[in-house]
């Protein structure tokens, strides 16, 4: 099948997020896409964690715009950042149109260091609920590391999910050889800190996930200012 209209339509919606420090170095990247309202991004909640300011770029234009964090869910690895653009943004799926174990899905992002936006074709595997009855879809396709935040959609482009590519099994062990300092651990003059981190980065494991609903923190001001955590709601995105 050809999905080239629909990746044509949905890129300009679709931004690479880089984190800064103090000193405007880079710490680290991810993607995000403008939902349901222009202005607002979406991405997961660790790729902005701890960082001191924000940029984003969408691929059709070099221009760097500024981004703030308005709404973070770090219970759902949710966040909803604020931004200056014009850009129309995506849809959610019609409610009318079921979601099955099976069917075919798009996601759209910039895995690894890759500055060109990257579409791959996966398969909705399974459809799981947690205790709060907040839903998670797990993806069968090629997610890699830079892709947490990116749009999980049906083969016609609409919204239906966010792609996590940092949940996994033993993240607990897995993040803390990630947060490890390089020549940590050697043997015979090798960095295996860095093997490590290479494996962690790019081995699939096959399943990745997508969250489709988030409890967040209300901000005052609609989307304006920063967060305050004295107010909780619960929004059913997708």
């Amino acid at each position: 099948m050809d999905y080239s209209p629909v990746v044509e339509r949905i890129s300009p919606s679709i931004a690479k997020i880089y984190t800064l420090n103090r000193e405007g170095a880079v710490t680290g990247t991810g993607s995000g896409f403008l939902y349901t309202k222009k202005g607002i991004l979406l991405t997961c909640d660790h790729v902005v964690a701890g960082s001191d300011s924000i940029l984003c770029r969408f691929s059709d234009d070099d221009k760097f715009i500024p981004a703030k964090i308005t709404l973070q869910d770090t219970e759902h690895d949710l966040a909803l950042l604020k931004v200056e653009t014009d850009r129309e943004p995506l849809f959610k799926v019609d409610t009318d149109k079921p979601i099955r174990a099976g069917m075919p899905v798009l996601f759209s992002g910039y895995p690894l260091s890759l500055e060109a936006l990257t579409t791959h074709q996966g398969m909705l595997s399974a459809i799981a609920t947690d205790a709060v009855g907040v839903t998670t879809y797990l993806i069968d396709g090629t997610v890699n590391s830079g892709n947490s935040g990116c749009p999980l959609m049906t083969s016609e482009g609409e919204i239906i999910g966010v792609v996590n590519a940092k949940r996994r099994e033993r993240s607990d062990l897995l993040s803390k050889v990630e947060s490890m300092t390089m020549g940590a651990i050697s043997l015979h003059g090798i960095d295996l800190v860095e093997i490590y981190q290479a494996l962690i980065s790019n081995v699939q494991l096959g399943i990745w996930y997508a969250v489709t609903r988030i409890l967040y923190t209300r901000t005052q001001g609609n989307f304006e200012g920063g967060c305050d955590k004295t107010r909780r709601g619960e929004v059913s995105f997708f």
